[in-house]
């Protein structure tokens, strides 16, 4: 395939798939590279698993967490854990929640 069709199939696919009108680029397209996985290539936490803070042995003191605390319950996410997930659907009591990082 010539670098123009190869062009032009990229400049179509990327319309198609993104929404994104490219026509007004300033990057030549052809140098524009993939930022990492596709959609839905990191898989969400859907169903968690705890465990009481001095069992969490994989944790370091220093470790970061995102805390959520509602109506009395909390709940600890550990960034060693989102950083390859990035996503945690869970629930607070009857609440649904999501945990982004």
């Amino acid at each position: 395939m010539k670098k123009g069709a190869f062009v032009a199939v990229l400049f179509a696919t990327l319309i198609g798939l993104s929404g994104f009108d490219f026509r007004q680029h300033s990057i030549p397209l052809e140098e524009i590279r993939s930022g990492g996985p596709p959609k839905d290539g990191i898989p969400a936490i859907l169903d968690p698993r705890f465990l009481a803070a001095p069992e969490a042995h994989f944790l370091e003191d220093g470790d970061l967490i995102i805390g959520v605390v509602q109506e009395g319950m909390a709940k600890a996410y550990p960034l060693r854990i989102l950083v390859w997930h990035e996503v945690v659907n869970d629930r607070l009591g009857a609440q649904p929640i999501a945990v982004t990082y």
